[in-house]
C-alpha cells in the first residue's frame, strides 16, 4: 500500500507574494496550483494508493468560490484515478461557535466524489487493497482544549493523547499502522504555542510506524526511532520566513514500511539588502547598479532593502529598482523598501562665535562629518550665495 501525505496547502496564502494574472486569478495561487499539481500527478504516474492531507486547506476559514474550486478540481482528479482521498480539518479550515464547530471542508462539492472523505473528528480507518495489502489510518484533525471539556491544556492534551490510545486499542488486525494529525507535538512545555491547542505525547502513537502532523509549517523529523514522527511542514513556501526552507511531502510503503521524503518544486523567494550607508552621493547609481546586477532573482519572488543615509534617500527610485528587477528576469517584485538612516547633527555653539556667516557656516559644515568631496562643494556653494547677498544688499 503506497500512501501520499501532503503537508498544509494553504490555498489562498498570497500575502502579498503575486499579483494578476492576466485571467482574473493571482500569480501566487497559480504558483499552489501547480505545486499540488506536482504531488496529484505524482500520486497518479506512481499507483500511489491513498493521498491524505494534513489540514488547513484553504488560508481563509472562509474560502472564496474560486478556492474551493481548485481543492475541488484536484480532488476529483484523484478521485477519477481511483485514489482514496483524505482531508482532515486543520485550525485554519476550523470555524467555531460557542460549544459547536464546523469546517470550510464540508462545503467542498468534492464530499461527493467517490473515494473522497472529510474528516472533523479523530477516527481510523482501515484501507484494503487485498488480503495481504492493508493498512489502518488514524486520522487526527485540529484540537483544541475546548473539545476535551478540561480547564488547562495540560489536562486536554493528557485526555486527547487517551482518546488516541483508545483508538489506537480498538484495532482488531495486525496491518501496519499510520497516523496523520493536525497537532504540536509536546517537547516539553504546554505553552510553547499559544496556550489553548492540544500538544500530543510521541508515546501516544506507539503502535504507529509512522507519525506524520501538520500544522507546523517547517519539515522536520521529530524522532528518527519507532514511532517515526515527522512534521510535514507546508506545501509551499509560506512567506519570507520560509525562503530558505525546502518543502517535501512523504510517500510510505505499507508492504516494506519505507519512508520518502519527495522535493516539492516551489517558487524561490529571494530577500536582499542593499547597505549603502559608506557609498558616497556621487557614486550612489553606479554602486546600484553593481551590487544589483550581482542579485539572481531569474523566476524568484522578490523583496528588496536599500539602507541608505536620510540625507541621499531622495536618489533613491524605488519604480526604477522595481522596473530594473523585472528586466532582470524576477518572476514578482513583493516590495521595494527604501531605510533612510538619520545621522546626529552635530550642534556646536561655539559656531556662532565667529561675526562672519561664511565662516560660520564653514565650521558648521566641518564638523558634521561629511565626505571631503561633498563638504568642500557645501562650503564652496555657500561663499558663492553669501557673496551674492552681500553684493544685492
Amino acid at each position: 500500500m503506497r500512501v501520499v501525505v501532503c503537508g498544509d496547502v494553504h490555498i489562498g496564502a498570497v500575502f502579498g507574494l503575486g499579483g494578476p494574472n492576466g485571467s482574473g486569478g493571482n500569480t501566487r495561487v497559480d504558483d499552489f496550483k501547480n505545486s499540488l499539481s506536482h504531488i496529484v500527478d505524482y500520486c497518479i504516474d506512481n499507483d500511489v494508493d491513498v493521498f491524505v492531507q494534513t489540514g488547513d486547506l484553504f488560508e481563509s476559514r472562509n474560502p472564496t468560490p474560486e478556492h474551493m474550486h481548485i481543492a475541488d478540481s484536484f480532488l476529483k482528479k484523484l478521485s477519477s484515478s481511483g485514489i482514496s482521498s483524505i482531508v482532515i480539518m486543520g485550525n485554519h479550515d476550523y470555524r467555531r461557535n460557542g460549544s459547536e464547530f464546523s469546517s470550510s471542508i464540508s462545503s467542498l462539492a468534492s464530499n461527493e466524489y467517490a473515494n473522497v472523505r472529510m474528516v472533523l473528528d479523530p477516527e481510523v480507518i482501515r484501507i484494503d487493497r487485498g488480503t495481504d495489502d492493508s493498512i489502518n489510518i488514524l486520522l487526527s484533525p485540529y484540537r483544541d482544549k475546548r473539545m476535551y471539556q478540561s480547564r488547562t491544556t495540560s489536562d486536554s492534551s493528557k485526555m486527547y493523547d487517551k482518546h488516541m490510545l483508545e483508538l489506537l486499542g480498538a484495532i482488531d488486525n495486525d496491518h501496519p499502522t499510520i497516523a496523520v494529525g493536525h497537532n504540536f507535538y509536546y517537547e516539553g512545555s504546554y505553552n510553547d504555542f499559544g496556550g489553548a491547542e492540544i500538544l500530543t505525547n510521541i508515546s501516544s502513537f506507539k503502535s504507529c510506524d509512522l507519525v506524520a502532523m501538520g500544522h507546523h509549517h517547517s519539515f522536520r523529523i521529530v524522532q528518527d526511532k519507532h514511532p517515526i514522527a515527522i512534521y510535514t511542514g507546508s506545501m509551499e513556501k509560506i512567506n519570507f520566513g520560509d525562503k530558505d526552507l525546502d518543502k517535501y511531502f512523504i510517500d510510505y510503503n505499507s508492504l516494506n514500511k519505507k519512508i520518502l521524503f519527495k522535493k516539492i518544486p516551489s517558487r524561490q523567494l529571494h530577500d536582499s539588502e542593499i547597505n549603502m550607508l559608506d557609498v558616497p552621493i556621487t557614486d550612489v547609481d553606479s554602486f546600484l547598479e553593481k551590487k544589483m546586477s550581482e542579485t539572481e532573482v531569474m523566476d524568484k519572488i522578490v523583496r528588496m532593502k536599500i539602507v541608505i543615509k536620510e540625507s541621499m534617500s531622495a536618489a533613491i527610485s524605488k519604480s526604477y529598482i522595481e522596473k530594473k528587477l523585472y528586466s532582470m528576469g524576477a518572476f514578482f517584485v513583493s516590495k521595494v523598501i527604501v531605510e533612510p538612516v538619520s545621522q546626529r547633527i552635530v550642534r556646536d555653539l561655539s559656531v556662532l562665535s565667529h561675526k562672519d556667516h561664511s565662516l560660520m557656516f564653514e565650521e558648521f559644515v566641518k564638523l558634521q562629518g561629511f565626505e571631503e568631496k561633498l563638504e568642500a562643494e557645501l562650503i564652496s556653494e555657500s561663499k558663492n550665495i553669501m557673496g551674492e547677498l552681500d553684493a544685492s544688499s
